[in-house]
């Protein structure tokens, strides 16, 4: 689902094609409900309101008569997201030829320190320049290097000399990915480094497809993520390019910026592509070799880069165990609930299959909602969500904005209503970190394929890090003529396995037991994976495994009947909790448990 909401959106929900989305403009269409009846007549008006933020509809067959209209989301309209008003695209006026062919000496002594010839820096179009800069002073000398896409000049870069920092680009220009246009628009490979002058560098050593951020590589991935940061925006611009190429060599830096640039790169463009150069002792990137070995060593590091580690698919090869202790830790996270994380459980980072279970209304949906936002709050998770049963798609925003505002959307005796004001927080909140899959055609069923796709494209454009299925018996589960059911899900678990392996993105699966055949007067059992409808591989296959089993009116139960990992957590486990339905907050007993005899909802 896009980010931003607008007219074209809201047409498109409603399955109308106007001729014209401009201001006043009242077009004649098929209506999507009666299709115009046996003679197809374009039944339906579609009127542009006069400041073409919204749109109005009325189909005129007696017969019919739908009629709906909608407006571009607004800060009084808490339940929709709001408009991300960014600055218009500038696309920068070329500088005269007299600039563009400045390279004074100190120039080309630059680049001569580098082993990089006249022919490649002219290849590039790289200048000189003097700008000014509030902490290097007036008319300051810089090296310009200009980005090019589809031929047409888009950004410049302005590096300072003999300084290295601070470096310019030019204002609100389209983020694009230097010398992506030498890629092609089929690429088989694709060298990414750090960085323009090693792209040049690669170039001048027969390496012309190389690629790099305009912003290099980040100390850290940022703890709270905005929407205006652009680091990765290039991803979005370049999406369709970046999905078709067959392999991707990451040549970054050798330090530690440089391996978190690669393993977000390589998370986000699937790892099961990647292929990682590993550089000489001593030398950091693709310029330090050429510098101090040549241009033959830096084609035989890309020519030996090895097949990016992935679990079942590696050969034991000599530095194998030293670059994977140079890679981060497998990360873990808490819950959120004291009760349950006393108990050693933490939920993976690296990509994991996590099956969660549990009766109709024991608040499953509600529990995995709750670790949702305490990782986008901690550890600067992003999430697609496909919830069917959440329709319209904005109210499962509203049930997360209700556990992080701590106050109910609509009112709800005993409790403050949340304000406009923290909705549109919440809306702002939420924004960088949760994207919706929806699923609104009638001609487009949700298929697991039809998942796969949209979380593939929400982990490359989004930096998406978590995919939560809710419930799995709403995707459309067709099996093949011969294909047992139980053979349709372990082959269905197997595939999100690979997706965790390949995007290092968990998938969160909320799955129905089978309803228990009980007793008169019989309690139900608390449900594990054996009881989840179709087969016992949702044990077999999943790497974590939990339940959440209400046995009684204010309590809940938190079991782990899996963990893969022993730092995930020892199993069979399970502890109490307490939940508040009304804003969807889980804790422990200990923090907010009533006084004996009373439940979650009596005056205190």
């Amino acid at each position: 689902m896009a980010d931003v909401r607008s007219l074209s959106d809201i047409l498109a929900d409603a399955r109308l094609k106007p001729k014209s989305q401009h201001a006043g403009a009242s077009s004649q269409v098929t209506c999507p409900k009666c299709e115009g009846g046996r003679s197809r007549e374009l039944s339906c008006t579609v009127t542009i309101d006069q400041d073409a933020m919204g749109a109005v509809w009325v189909c005129h067959r007696g017969s019919c008569g739908w009629k709906g209209g909608a407006r571009v989301p607004s800060s009084d309209r808490t339940y929709e997201r709001p408009i991300v008003r960014e600055r218009p695209i500038v696309k920068p006026t070329p500088a005269p030829q007299t600039e563009t062919e400045n390279r004074p000496q100190w120039f080309w002594d630059f680049w001569t320190e580098r082993k990089i010839g006249m022919h490649t820096i002219k290849q590039f179009g790289v200048y000189a320049t003097t700008r000014n800069s509030p902490t290097l002073g007036p008319a300051h000398p810089f090296i310009v290097f200009p980005y090019i896409y589809k031929g047409e000049l888009v950004n410049r870069k302005f590096r300072p000399h003999p300084e290295k920092q601070p470096q310019m680009q030019d204002k609100d220009a389209l983020q694009t990915l230097y010398n992506v246009d030498a890629v092609g628009d089929d690429p088989a490979e694709i060298v990414w480094c750090e960085g323009e002058p090693d792209c040049i560098a690669l170039f001048e050593c027969g390496i012309p497809h190389a690629v790099s951020l305009k912003d290099g590589a980040p100390a850290k991935l940022s703890d709270n993520p905005s929407p205006t940061d652009k680091r990765f925006e290039a991803l979005r611009t370049h999406s369709d390019v970046l999905t078709k190429a067959r392999r991707i060599v990451l040549a970054g830096d050798n330090d530690e910026p440089g391996m978190v640039l690669r393993e977000e790169l390589a998370r986000r463009l699937g790892r099961h592509r990647c292929h990682t150069v590993e550089w000489p002792e001593g030398c950091k990137d693709a310029g330090d070799v050429l510098r101090l070995h040549g241009p033959e060593t830096v084609l035989q590091c890309v020519r030996a880069a090895q097949p990016y580690p992935i679990e079942g698919l590696q050969r034991v090869v000599p530095g194998t165990l030293r670059e994977l202790r140079r890679r981060p830790r497998p990360g873990v996270m808490t819950t959120g609930v004291s009760s349950v994380d006393e108990l050693g459980v933490r939920f993976p980072l690296e990509g994991a299959v996590i099956v969660t279970t549990g009766y109709p209304g024991s608040g499953k949906t509600a529990f995995v909602r709750f670790v949702m936002i305490h990782g986008m709050k901690n550890y600067a998770r992003r999430w697609a969500v496909f919830s069917p049963e959440m329709e319209p798609w904005q109210q499962f925003v509203v049930s997360c904005a209700e556990p992080l505002t701590g106050h109910p959307f609509y009112p709800e005796p005993g409790y403050p209503t949340m304000s406009d004001e923290e909705a549109a927080q919440a809306e702002e909140w939420f924004g960088p970190r949760l994207t919706m899959i929806v699923c609104d055609s009638e001609d487009q069923t949700p298929t697991a394929d039809w998942i796969f796709e949209r979380a593939r494209a929400a982990v490359l454009r989004d930096g998406t890090t978590d995919l939560l299925i809710d419930p799995v018996n709403e995707m459309d589960n067709s099996r093949p003529t011969g294909i047992t059911e139980t053979e349709y899900i372990g082959r269905f678990l197997q595939r999100c396995r690979a997706f965790t392996l390949r995007h290092g993105c968990n998938i969160w699966i909320i799955a129905h037991p089978a309803k228990p055949a009980l007793k008169n007067g019989e309690a139900p059992a608390v449900p594990t994976a054996y009881a989840i409808s179709g087969s016992a591989h949702w044990y077999n296959k999943a790497d974590m495994g939990v339940t959440i089993y209400r046995p009684d009116l204010g309590v809940s139960e938190f079991h782990l009947w899996k963990s893969r990992h022993r730092r995930w957590g020892q199993h069979p486990q399970n502890t109490i909790m307490n939940y508040d339905p009304v804003i969807g907050r889980y804790s422990a007993p200990s923090d907010n448990f009533p006084p004996s005899g009373k439940t979650w909802n009596e005056p205190q």
